[in-house]
């Protein structure tokens, strides 16, 4: 053929096309592309790559999902996926949809744990995974291009550990002697059930039936029924005896109200239980502090199985519950 499209040639027995600087993306990055031996494939697999150059933008994904899907999310949740959105458009957002492949994740993830850590880029990874599954079912791509292909950082590329502080009962007591009656009540109503420190705080004189008490999990939209057994019975009649102030809340502020604001935080009940671990690690005898979140991990910790643990922690997966909530070393039992 006398007269080539322009940018192609004919080497090695082939067809090549030269893709321009902003094009190499949808050609595998590469400087020369090899279309193939006929004229006719070459054409062929050009029009393909170019239908890519086309295509829609993960860019233009990103902000769809950050109109319609983001605001569905938990606050906390929102907080997350937002800063991980914020990396992803500038680095990735340009490129079609049809390229997000396993190799461009892995030059994105090496980058972002360079230049901040594993944890933000395993964090990305997820999301940009969430994006994708959003892509497939709007119909923008007709399967998810990196599911299953692309794996988090893990513990054997130096991860660093996941928290695994335990606390002991004995902990716990020396704690209690310096903590307020609401917040061993708090503790009490965790330790028995499991629940998160929001859903606790949450807890309304309504969701307390005759026999069980009905938890509402914002996290999942879920709701749970704990029957009410003597001892959660008294961690409730604790929680009503300390109210500072008359209100519908179990476990009210000063002025009677939630202590989860509208933003789904607790400033005020963490700054106050920060200020008690203080004074327990001063007057007491407890050595490291523990977080809300540790007593909820004591409770999968010291459940009899994996499969209660799981079931009082409201977790669809057992794997989940196994990782970073079974924290008590057990001991193994020999052969003989």
């Amino acid at each position: 053929m006398s007269k080539l499209p322009s940018r192609w040639a004919w080497k090695h027995g082939a067809y090549y096309y030269r893709p321009r600087q902003h094009e190499r993306a949808a050609f595998d990055n590469k400087s020369w592309f090899r279309l193939g031996e006929s004229y006719t494939e070459a054409l062929r697999a050009f029009a393909d790559r170019m239908d890519i150059q086309t295509g829609d933008k993960l860019e233009e994904l990103i902000d769809r999902y950050t109109v319609e899907v983001l605001p569905t999310l938990s606050y906390s949740a929102q907080n997350n996926y937002r800063q991980s959105l914020r990396r992803l458009r500038p680095t990735m957002g340009s490129n079609p949809v049809a390229v997000i492949v396993p190799r461009l994740v892995y030059q994105y993830m090496d980058e972002v744990q360079r230049r901040k850590s594993m944890h933000l880029a395993n964090q990305d990874l997820k999301v940009l995974n969430r994006v994708l599954d959003f892509a497939v079912r709007w119909g923008v791509i007709d399967r998810h291009p990196i599911k299953g292909l692309v794996k988090a950082y893990g513990k054997r590329d130096g991860l660093r550990k996941g928290r695994d502080r335990y606390v002991e009962d004995w902990e716990l007591a020396a704690w209690q002697t310096v903590a307020t009656r609401q917040q061993r009540a708090f503790a009490a109503i965790i330790l028995l059930t499991g629940i998160r420190k929001s859903d606790c705080l949450r807890l309304m004189e309504n969701h307390v039936g005759e026999n069980t008490l009905t938890v509402q999990v914002a996290k999942t939209g879920n709701s749970i029924d704990f029957v009410l057994t003597d001892a959660l019975r008294a961690a409730i009649a604790e929680a009503r005896s300390c109210k500072p102030k008359l209100s519908l809340y179990l476990l009210p502020n000063r002025r009677g109200r939630c202590y989860v604001n509208e933003d789904g935080l607790t400033q005020t009940w963490d700054g106050r239980w920060r200020a008690t671990m203080d004074k327990a690690l001063e007057a007491t005898d407890l050595e490291h502090a523990f977080t809300q979140h540790d007593l909820r991990a004591k409770v999968g910790s010291d459940a009899e199985n994996d499969a209660r643990a799981q079931e009082l922690l409201d977790h669809t997966s057992v794997a989940v519950t196994r990782q970073h909530y079974r924290r008590k070393r057990q001991a193994i039992k020999p052969v003989k």
